[in-house]
């Protein structure tokens, strides 16, 4: 059973795994799926709730949709007999302060979000109920990006697909992010495992941010066209708008070594192939408006 197969996780799960899988998609947005809906159903993927939004969202909303919904679909899920609850969660669980890479045993500290607190406590629930019988998988994947990317790396496809000259050259950051097939991968191979505990999500290598607009532009065909801004402004940035600075300059990374010691896995598509399928997409999606 899978949660969440209209959003940019689930669908695209929902189609990669479709052969490989029996699965029932469900909405939780307005009621939790019967008893009999549940019955003989040997895996719950929840990958719905609520997203992180750019705009401000009340933080009722998230706990209602990523604590509270969770909470009563896992308890019905064990009451059910399911054996497997797998719960998509985020990177946002370790807070912006963290520093170095990070692993499984850093510690989550996301103060002031709502979202990465509303998605930790229902991580800290689920744990709290599971058991041998009931295996509970809690996977925290960064930015996902690939086919159907929504939000800033929609927003950054459109900037680099234009003749400016943009100020994202000589930025020597690591950011963690993961191509959306191969979190699909990391997700069939805990389910294959029947795999409990938690499990970062990240590709291979980590990316700057300079090297990820320069791998867009030439996908796009289009000139690098990149400058550095003074090192004043990137200063003035960090100061004054922090988060914005720290996405474009700051560095923020995972070491996923071990949880993927732990599945056998190694994530089987390069960061190259990743970027070339998003912007493909997205130059499908051009054509065909």
């Amino acid at each position: 059973m899978l949660t969440g197969a209209s959003g940019f996780v689930g669908s695209r799960y929902l189609a990669y795994s479709a052969d490989k899988y029996q699965i029932t998609p469900v909405s939780v947005k307005e009621r939790l799926p019967s008893a009999d809906e549940l019955h003989g159903v040997d895996v719950v993927l929840h990958a719905g709730g609520l997203a992180h939004q750019m705009q401000w969202t009340a933080p009722e909303r998230y706990f209602s949709a990523n604590y509270d919904t969770t909470r009563a679909l896992a308890d019905l899920a064990k009451q059910c007999g399911v054996g497997h609850f797998i719960f998509i969660s985020t990177i946002k669980v370790f807070g912006e302060a963290n520093t170095g890479p990070l692993n499984e045993n850093s510690p989550c500290l996301p103060v002031n979000d709502p979202y990465g607190e509303s998605k930790l406590q229902a991580e800290k629930y689920l744990q709290t109920i599971a058991s041998d019988s009931f295996v509970v998988t809690i996977i925290r994947p960064p930015l996902i990006y690939g086919p159907g990317v929504k939000g800033n790396l929609d927003r950054l496809l459109h900037l680099a697909d234009t003749g400016y000259w943009l100020p994202f050259g000589g930025i020597h950051n690591r950011r963690t992010m993961i191509y959306l097939d191969n979190l699909v991968e990391l997700i069939n191979a805990a389910i294959d495992r029947k795999a409990g505990g938690i499990f970062l999500a990240a590709d291979a290598k980590p990316l700057a941010t300079s090297d990820l607009i320069s791998q867009i532009r030439q996908c796009l065909g289009r000139p690098l066209r990149l400058f550095s801004l003074p090192g004043l402004f990137k200063k003035a940035l960090l100061r004054f708008k922090p988060e914005l600075g720290q996405r474009l300059f700051g560095s923020f990374e995972m070491d996923a070594t071990q949880s993927y010691r732990r599945l056998a896995f190694y994530p089987p598509y390069p960061v190259e192939q990743g970027i070339r399928d998003m912007v493909e997409a997205y130059q499908s999606k051009k054509l065909n408006r």
